[in-house]
């Protein structure tokens, strides 16, 4: 079957056919994800009016792209600058943008939850959050809320995931997920059984590229440090892994829940053996489908070498498309427990 790829573009209230080219990319890693729509030559005039009459930055964005006319969403959010050069190129920020351009806050709290901060940041979204609570109190001195969240998230440690559809957003601990929507990647064979054992599954190749490295998990150098304080203010500290010079060091922040050294020292434990296994890091790209996205979980089958298959968080997704096509690259995080 021919696959032709298609993109449509809608910004503001105009639709826009024909993109030449669009890339964009989010992470969990990231509060905030950017995209970029580049558009022909002839594009530059619409219905007898110049296009840039008739778009503004701040006006809303939805980017969908698909294979044979059916298109699937693939970004929202707002024009966030417009290019002044031939072929234009428009840049624009995800669902994070209005936060961004939200009223300053000034606010003080004695103690309060990450839940609660979270629901005072974003009135009307639901909020699905780790617990952790700022004990000492927290205060917010006019800034955006989207300063605000980008800052406890660096204080704090957690991935975040803003679902402006649904008008929820989930905060989560790393290594501790387990994943929005699942999809499949299949590694290719020569081998006739193993094929036959794919078409009996209704599995097929569906690799565009490789740059993932098995990892064995002695050969995996962690150190983790956690960080916590009780409700009186006192800091606890606990380092667990690796101690060598060339390890891999990662901090771990927790709430006042943690009450002993030696609580905080299970906690991080069981998170230094989340990530340690034996397994794919890196990154692995498809093409347009299946859909995924930071979050997602991505099973890899890979017949040949059934040690290698499992299951692994996408840490983060970068699409490129074009008119012959799109791929989509993605980074992957710690592989999941259920695997």
């Amino acid at each position: 079957m021919y696959y032709s790829a298609k993109a449509e573009a809608t910004i503001g209230k105009i639709k826009i056919e024909g993109i030449t080219e669009a890339e964009f990319e989010s992470s969990v890693d990231e509060i905030g994800g950017t995209a970029k729509i580049t558009l022909p030559r002839r594009f530059i005039n619409k219905n007898g009016k110049a296009l840039l009459d008739l778009i503004h930055t701040g006006d809303r964005v939805t980017l969908k792209l698909g294979y044979n006319g059916k298109l699937e969403t693939e970004f929202t959010g707002y024009l966030a600058h417009i290019g002044d050069g031939t072929p234009l190129v428009l840049e624009c920020d995800d669902d994070w943008y209005k936060f961004k351009k939200a009223a300053h806050i000034t606010k003080s709290y004695t103690s309060v939850s990450l839940k609660t901060l979270l629901q005072d940041l974003c009135p009307g979204y639901a909020v699905e959050c780790v617990d952790f609570t700022f004990s000492g109190g927290y205060i917010i001195k006019d800034v955006t809320p989207y300063t605000v969240i980008k800052k406890i998230k660096e204080e704090v440690g957690f991935c975040a995931k803003l679902d402006e559809q649904n008008k929820q957003i989930s905060c989560f601990w790393p290594f501790d997920f387990k994943g929005f929507a699942k999809h499949t990647y299949v590694f290719g064979t020569r081998n006739g059984t193993l094929l036959k054992e794919l078409r009996d599954k209704r599995l097929a190749p569906n690799i565009a590229s490789c740059a993932l490295k098995f990892i064995r998990k002695e050969d995996r150098k962690l150190q983790i440090t956690g960080k916590a304080k009780q409700k009186k203010g006192k800091p606890i500290t606990a380092v667990v892994g690796c101690m060598e010079a060339d390890a891999e060091k990662r901090t771990m922040n927790f709430g006042s829940d943690v009450t002993s050294e030696a609580e905080l020292k299970k906690r991080i434990q069981t998170e230094l053996e989340n990530k340690s296994f034996d397994g794919y890091e890196g990154t692995i790209t498809g093409f347009g489908t299946p859909q995924t996205k930071p979050g997602d979980t991505l099973k890899l089958v890979d017949r040949e070498n059934p040690e290698r298959e499992g299951e692994y968080l996408i840490k983060k997704v970068k699409v490129k498309y074009s008119q012959s096509g799109f791929r989509r690259e993605n980074e992957l995080s710690y592989k999941m427990h259920n695997s």
